[in-house]
């Protein structure tokens, strides 16, 4: 078996995997009905769908769609991961706010990665190495940079003021997953898909023992 095959099939069972953990957080949300678990289920599923884009374009298969795409998912998933975290940490206008501003960015990504022309030039031997237009670079900049500060912040502010540690788990995941980027720039895929798995299960473990919203809000001694 080619190594491409061997690392495709290795990145669309990770997103199997991703695609089991989604169904964890979601059973979590149809049992509670905590909204962070549906936000967080739908971001988890926009993961391991990014994730076999991956195996995709490892194994050679292209077109501008699939990558203006995979392009818009890898941005939006960082945002919608954030608004669960938003419904823990923050509260009336501020929630109403972090909303509004990820609809409008999100909205404004979609429009103008479908309106750019995503060159195949991007994908050097099946990896992403190449910069998008500078159009999406800018507005997906604008999602993923402070979507990825209030799931770290949020973070760890619960694990440090209210003794919640296993949000700790989020915190890093997250790191893990925005590091994770740069690893396409040295054209090291296996290690950039390593990661990404890794920072998918340190989120897992953070998002399925997140206590109750109530309890969030009123911290109560760790148990």
């Amino acid at each position: 078996m080619s190594g491409s095959w061997v690392l495709a099939g290795t990145v669309i069972g990770e997103a199997v995997i991703a695609v089991l953990l989604t169904g964890v957080v979601l059973w979590r949300y149809s049992h509670g009905h905590q909204r962070c678990h549906l936000y967080w289920g739908i971001g988890l599923a926009l993961v391991a769908v990014t994730m076999a884009q991956e195996g995709a374009f490892y194994l050679g298969l292209w077109s501008e769609w699939f990558a203006q795409t995979y392009l818009v998912l890898v941005a939006l998933l960082v945002g919608i991961l954030s608004l669960g975290s938003a419904e823990l940490s923050l509260k009336g206008w501020g929630r109403r706010l972090w909303w509004g501003y990820m609809g409008v960015t999100g909205a404004a990504l979609v429009v103008v990665s479908f309106l750019s022309t995503v060159p195949s030039s991007i994908v050097v031997d099946g990896v992403v190495t190449g910069l998008p237009p500078i159009g999406i670079v800018v507005i997906s900049s604008l999602v993923t940079f402070p979507a990825s500060l209030l799931l770290i912040g949020s973070s760890l502010y619960g694990a440090i003021w209210q003794k919640r540690y296993h949000l700790l788990f989020i915190a890093v995941g997250t790191a893990v997953i925005a590091a994770a980027g740069s690893l396409y720039l040295v054209s090291f895929p296996l290690s950039l898909y390593y990661a990404e798995f890794v920072g998918v299960v340190l989120l897992f473990l953070g998002f399925v023992r997140v206590p109750g919203l109530s309890s969030y809000a009123t911290p109560t001694p760790a148990v």
